[in-house]
């Protein structure tokens, strides 16, 4: 039985990003995002205990946001989950907000639907 015990909020995303690790370079697009982690869709051979930095391309946002270290929990051919270890603490403000702006946005999509749909 595969139950999910997460303890905070994951949202999906579709957000370019930039990873680089000790021998590798390169981009991936990140598919969800929490505060404690996130998961990557990316070419790069990333394997479980990569150190790896990340730069997130979010939209509405000036410049990256900076996840200063992050450790590779698991990876597929094509993805992994990441944990953030490093976050400074004003990253962390924009990454809470940026998942709060998500939801809200997602909540006000579901809404706009059921008044639609009782519209009609």
């Amino acid at each position: 039985m595969d139950m999910d015990h997460r303890s905070s909020t994951r949202v999906t995303v579709a957000y370019p990003v930039r990873l680089s690790g000790d021998s590798m370079v390169g981009q991936g697009t990140l598919i969800n995002l929490s505060a404690p982690g996130c998961a990557i869709e990316t070419t790069l051979p990333v394997q479980p205990g990569d150190y790896l930095e990340l730069h997130v391309m979010a939209p509405d946002q000036a410049r990256p946001l900076t996840v200063g270290l992050a450790k590779v929990r698991w990876a597929t051919e094509q993805k992994a989950g990441v944990e953030f270890i490093r976050v400074r603490q004003d990253e962390q403000g924009r990454l809470q907000r940026l998942i709060g702006r998500v939801l809200e946005e997602s909540t006000a999509g579901v809404a706009t639907d059921r008044q639609e749909l009782t519209a009609a």
